[in-house]
Order: structure tokens, then sequence, then C-alpha cells
């Protein structure tokens, strides 16, 4: 019985020490700044931010000189409220947090070391508010020209068993930025803005949830202002060389949700009748 216990004990320590670990590989990573009851700010270490944001996005300068543009930026971008109404859209950011993100970045400004910062902010299921939420989360990197806006989560809905606190709603795990390939954002400024594209790639990756804010380089020609519908999307066939490439390029397009599985079908019979 006693042999038992110490085994136990012992158990238990090893997942303390792996816990404890764990949590001060994610603190050093990222660093809470600043929060409210809804809304919280941290620092993003560099060795974290390069590695999981687009190719030519880690490469910038950052410079905290444009991060008091950021509220007026956020103000433009729309979410897309319905699964299925295409214009159905509304603010992401609410306007009851923009003075506290509008504060945040005035005293960034003065900071003499620059950062990138990550911005997690929840609203409250109307029916559940207690165990419910929205959450969005999203990255800021401000250079000497504009800024870059990496959305993380936009509205994930959010379940708790109890009624959650703020350590619950504030958890992050940090996962590469990848396209998205829906029409989830909506860019009303149609001067300075633009969804990000790589243009090194292979073929078009365009990033539905990465926002560039007056930095011509990254800028799209022409601007982006929301992902394409399906029928404004040109396939460039000109462009491919064989059927396969075809065909490959067409099950691209149905997993990412471009075309339906019929039109997919249609397509491919299409395309195995040129062999």
């Amino acid at each position: 019985m006693n042999s038992l216990t110490a085994s136990s004990k012992i158990f238990f320590v090893l997942i303390l020490v792996f816990f404890t670990s764990a949590c001060s590989s994610l603190t050093r990573k990222i660093k809470l700044v600043d929060s409210s009851a809804s809304l919280a700010f941290f620092e993003v270490e560099e060795e974290e931010w390069k590695t999981i944001f687009p190719r030519e996005i880690s490469k910038l300068t950052i410079n905290n000189k444009n991060f008091v543009q950021l509220t007026n930026v956020l103000k433009t971008i729309q979410y897309k409220r319905g699964v299925l109404a295409y214009e159905d859209w509304e603010v992401l950011v609410p306007d009851a947090y923009l003075s506290e993100i509008q504060k945040f970045s005035e005293k960034i400004i003065t900071n003499q070391e620059p950062k990138v910062y990550l911005c997690i902010f929840k609203v409250d299921d109307i029916l559940s508010p207690n165990v419910k939420i929205l959450k969005t989360s999203f990255y800021i990197l401000s250079t000497d020209e504009g800024l870059v806006i990496l959305f993380h989560e936009m509205n994930t809905n959010i379940s708790f068993q109890t009624q959650y606190s703020f350590e619950d709603w504030v958890i992050f795990h940090p996962s590469e930025i990848r396209p998205i390939y829906r029409p989830e954002l909506w860019l009303r400024d149609k001067q300075n803005t633009s969804m990000y594209k790589d243009k090194a790639a292979v073929k078009n990756a365009i990033y539905g949830n990465v926002v560039v804010f007056n930095i011509p380089e990254l800028l799209s020609n022409p601007p982006l202002f929301r992902y394409p519908k399906e029928d404004e999307i040109v396939v460039p066939t000109e462009q491919w060389k064989s059927v396969p490439e075809k065909l490959k390029a067409l099950e691209e397009m149905r997993k990412n949700k471009l075309i339906t599985d019929e039109e997919y079908n249609l397509k491919k019979k299409e395309l195995l009748k040129e062999f």
C-alpha cells in the first residue's frame, strides 16, 4: 500500500512538472500586458510570430509608429453574419471595445522596443451569457508605413460546462496563419486596405483572414476587399499544361468548397474526355 502511494505521488509530481513546463514555454512566447473584462492584449515574442506568419510578412521590420491607426482599420472590417446569406454583414469588433483598443494603442507608441501584439476579445451569448461566448483573436504588426492584422479566430463559438473565468476565455493555442478560402470578411476602406495575397505562391493564395493597411509592397493589385464569390473566380486555364494539372486544381477547388461535388464530377468528366 505504501509503495503504491509513493508511486502515485511520483506520478502526480511528474504531471505537475510537465504542466508547469508547458505553461512556462507558452508564457515565454506570449505575455499578458493589458486586459479588461472582455479584452486582453499580449506581447508576442519574435521567435513565435516569425514562424507562424506568412513568409513575406514575417520579414517585415516592425515599428510601433502606426499602431494608432488600429481602431480606424478595425472600424472598416465587417464579418459575414449569416451562413447562407452572402450580403449579410456586421462590424467584427463591437464599437464598445474600440475605445479600449485606442487607449492601448496610444500607450504602445511610447514603448522603446517594438513588438507584435495579440488581441483577444469575447462577446457573450445573449441566451447563455455565463457559459457561451463568441471569441475573436488577431495579431497586430505595425511598420513604418502601416499595419498588418492577422486573424486567428473570428467569432468562434465556445461553450463552457460551468461559468467561465478570465483564464478560461483567454486561453490561446498559437498555430500557423494559413489562407482562409471563405468570404468571411468585407473591408469597407477602398483606399488603403486589402486582403493579403501571396505573390510568391505558385497558385494564387488569398488570405481571407489577413488585412493589410497602407503597406505598398503587401497590398494586392487590384486590392481585394473580400474573398471573391464562386462566379467571380477566374481560373487561369491557359497556364495549365496538362489534364492531370487541371484535375489536381479541380480537386483543390472542391476541397476549399469553391465548387460543389456535383460541379466537380461534371467538370471531371469533361476533362477525362480530353485524353
